[in-house]
């Protein structure tokens, strides 16, 4: 019996990606010898036609799922949804927008087969540049510092679970998910492929620039808690550096006391409305990433379902 590779492709408003995904998941499917491929995707609540268009390009496939949400409930939830109804032997992760390759699966299929528990596309180069690349880059640098290796440096969602893993993936309560460093979590035998990530096969990216800080800020939130250890070394730099000034000042005066240093005036308003100033603003940013960090706690208590399915069809 042939063993079974689902592909888990989460899509939102597609439709003009639908024909060329299904055409190149085709073509793997027939070149992986001795597997079956089976493509689950998961329609995250579109509004064009992107289901009724799945719906008549996916019986070219001799094996699929199409599993439609309720409404967009996000990219990392869609996940879960196809990880819940993916049954393969090993699962692939894959964004639908085509900038990661699908003929790489074959690759990863060879590294697992020779052992592998956790297959990890990296990405030797990426297509987009300016701000958006500058912003990757540095999110990359900032999660590995912060979240201690969590995660390979250049890697996304792309990537192959064995079967054991994936379970171990799918058991896991928590419901702040970032699936890029989640897969590694387990640990197990880990191997890499590398490749160069495309350009949108079409239309325009659906990740603005507030929403790409927003999944950062998540990805980071939810595998360290440094951001909060900086809250008290910056308190201590702060104190530190307010005594040190303070002495200063001390010093200052005893010195005029005694007839030293009358030239040198201290312009106590100015001082004072930048020290207000500063710590208002540490303060500030002190609270909010507090506040984050209890909003995690507020939706995990909540236990809220991460997705809700309105139909599901296969070719089963």
């Amino acid at each position: 019996m042939k063993k079974r590779v689902s592909v888990v492709i989460p899509v939102f408003n597609e439709e003009t990606v639908v024909d060329e995904l299904v055409s190149r998941l085709e073509k793997v499917a027939s070149g992986l010898e001795g597997f079956e491929l089976q493509p689950v995707i998961v329609d995250d609540g579109s509004q064009d036609a992107t289901y009724a268009r799945l719906e008549e390009a996916l019986p070219k496939l001799s094996c699929w799922k199409l599993i439609s949400l309720s409404r967009n409930f996000g990219l990392q939830a869609a996940y879960k949804a196809g990880l819940d109804f993916a049954d393969g032997d090993a699962v692939v992760f894959m964004d639908g927008d085509l900038q990661d390759p699908p003929e790489l699966i074959g690759e990863m299929v060879a590294c697992w087969e020779k052992g592998a528990k956790t297959v990890v596309a990296c990405r030797n180069s990426r297509k987009e540049s300016g701000l958006r690349r500058l912003f990757f880059d540095l999110f990359h640098r900032t999660f590995n510092f912060l979240c201690q290796g969590a995660m390979p440096r250049n890697s996304g969602t792309f990537g192959l679970m064995d079967r054991h893993v994936a379970d171990h993936v799918r058991d896991l309560r928590e419901r702040s998910l970032f699936f890029p460093a989640l897969r590694c979590w387990p640990g197990f035998e880990t191997e890499y492929v590398y490749y160069d990530r495309d350009l949108r096969f079409a239309g325009e990216t659906k990740q603005s620039f507030r929403r790409l800080l927003s999944y950062a800020w998540d990805g980071i939130t939810s595998f360290s808690d440094v951001p909060l250890q900086w809250i008290t070394g910056m308190g201590f730099l702060i104190s530190g550096a307010a005594f040190l000034y303070s002495c200063v000042l001390l010093i200052q005066r005893v010195l005029q006391f005694f007839g030293f240093l009358q030239g040198l005036e201290v312009l106590g308003f100015t001082t004072i409305v930048l020290a207000v100033l500063f710590m208002g603003g540490v303060q500030l940013i002190a609270v909010g990433v507090v506040g984050t960090y209890i909003s995690r706690i507020f939706v995990e208590v909540k236990d809220r379902p991460l997705y809700i399915t309105k139909n599901v069809s296969s070719s089963e």
